[in-house]
């Protein structure tokens, strides 16, 4: 802010002027640097922002991926061995789901792949019907 000689009264006019548009133009400044502030601490953008992150990391999609075939299969095996029907179907259960997990995490990159294999060829064939039709 420079401080200029003013001679006469249209210009102490002009220069007030001037100085009341750079206070509007500083204000609106300020108004969005605060805005863009507030929008950081917003809670739920935190969250938005960190989950994307967090979708796009590769070993956080595998870990996701395993955990969906665990609770899958677990899913599967209480409805097959009837978990909690009886004692027998609880204690099956309990064994063949540990079993299980122990399979999906120890070979769960081989199980990916082949499921990716195997929907890449379902969409292939998929798109000849397509096409053919």
């Amino acid at each position: 802010m420079e401080n200029k000689e003013i001679a006469s009264h249209t210009e102490l006019l002009l220069r007030i002027a001037e100085l009341k548009a750079e206070k509007l133009k500083q204000e609106d400044e300020l108004k969005n640097a605060f805005s863009g502030f507030v929008d950081t601490l917003d809670p739920v953008s935190l969250i938005k922002k960190t989950i994307h992150d967090f979708a796009s990391d590769q070993q956080v999609q595998f870990d996701a991926v395993k955990i969906g075939m665990n609770v899958g299969a677990n899913i599967i095996i209480d409805q097959v061995l009837g978990k909690y029907r009886s004692i027998k179907g609880f204690f099956s259960s309990l064994v063949v789901e540990k079993i299980s997990s122990l399979f999906i995490n120890n070979n769960s990159s081989k199980i990916i792949s082949s499921i990716s294999k195997l929907a890449n060829r379902a969409g292939k064939q998929e798109t000849l019907q397509d096409f053919n039709k």
